[in-house]
């Protein structure tokens, strides 16, 4: 499965396009949020769920999404209570995914997923996720 991204779109309906889809097909996907990096700092540029984060500007290196941003490398915490790395953005969050949007050694942003569910993140979905941040990371590449 491949999401299709409209290049005629601007970056915010395509990222709120990207991040509800993948909510609205993934059941385990509690909350889904896209962060644009904005020099030293991760903003939140869509986010699909039951609230928004308190979390809307996230510094490189702070927190899981931090991380996944400095790396250049998809975290995966299967157990959130059990790094203490993460964030705590909501209550009944158990694990969490972050995927960098990426393309030629450039960090354009990520994508930060929670689920409700203990290690609900399968090799399928960082697969998948991996698919959709690079296709994402090609289209804002060509957006300048």
């Amino acid at each position: 499965m491949r999401i299709v991204i409209d290049p005629k779109r601007p970056p915010p309906a395509v990222l709120d396009f990207v991040a509800g889809h993948l909510r609205a097909t993934f059941p385990h996907y509690s909350w889904v949020g896209i962060y644009l990096l904005d020099g030293e700092t991760l903003r939140l540029g869509a986010w699909k769920g039951e609230q928004v984060t308190e979390h809307v500007a996230i510094p490189i290196g702070q927190g899981i999404c931090g991380l996944a941003a400095r790396t250049r490398q998809t975290v995966l915490v299967p157990d959130v209570s059990k790094d203490p790395r993460y964030l705590a953005c909501f209550p009944n969050t158990k694990s969490e995914i972050v995927v960098p949007i990426q393309t030629d050694g450039r960090v354009f942003g990520e994508i930060d997923i929670d689920s409700d569910a203990l290690d609900a993140f399968t090799p399928q979905d960082r697969q998948f996720l991996e698919v959709v941040a690079g296709d994402l990371a090609f289209y804002l590449k060509a957006k300048g």
